[in-house]
């Protein structure tokens, strides 16, 4: 007799207790290169347990301004990204020193170190802008800086970044792994409705 995965496995979701500060790192196999996160909540489909997380630093973006002054994040595996990334982290470097790092960790750039209020910048009448890409994720400008003529923002992420890794399969190794895009296709829909649900 067949049964569908859908009858042999239970999916469930629960939440991490929010004291549970555990650093998890998030590998990219294809990258070898990892993010650490703070697992938000544990999921189970068709028996394979997956981590939902946020990275433990802060979240940011390069970023643009097209024609009509809307911001456009530089896509991260990008050659603009190649060319754009190590002048801003020289420039994190000289406006912070050793506070901060920029690093250009997985899925999302990410400022290492402990970020102080940003000071008022008379070059925005807010520094606060909603309108990223096509996904209208508000932000926070922290610095610009001109190459070649463009103006280009590091911007902190004022929404939460997730990011979804399949656990290890050895229970005594606490990392997690990015999923692939065909993984992620098959996975993040049933997650999506699973969050809608609880």
């Amino acid at each position: 007799m067949y049964f569908s995965s859908s009858k042999l496995y239970q999916n469930t979701i629960h939440k991490v207790p929010e004291d549970d500060d555990t650093a998890i790192p998030f590998l990219d196999p294809k990258k070898n290169s990892f993010i650490e996160c703070y697992a938000d909540s544990i999921a189970i489909i068709e028996g394979v347990e997956y981590t939902i997380g946020n990275p433990c630093d802060t979240s940011v973006a390069l970023c643009y301004f097209d024609e009509n002054y809307n911001l456009v994040p530089i896509d991260l595996d990008g050659p603009l990204m190649d060319e754009i990334f190590p002048l801003a982290a020289e420039i994190v470097e000289e406006e912070f020193g050793e506070e901060l790092v920029l690093e250009r960790t997985p899925q999302t750039l990410t400022l290492v170190g402990e970020l102080e209020e940003v000071e008022d910048d008379d070059d925005y009448e807010d520094e606060n802008i909603d309108n990223i890409g096509d996904d209208e994720e508000e932000v926070e400008v922290l610095l610009s800086f001109e190459e070649d003529g463009r103006e280009y923002v590091l911007v902190k992420l004022l929404d939460p970044v997730l990011l979804v890794g399949k656990a290890s399969v050895d229970k005594n190794d606490q990392k997690c792994f990015l999923l692939s895009e065909e993984e992620a296709d098959r996975v993040m829909p049933v997650l999506e409705k699973m969050f809608l649900e609880n």
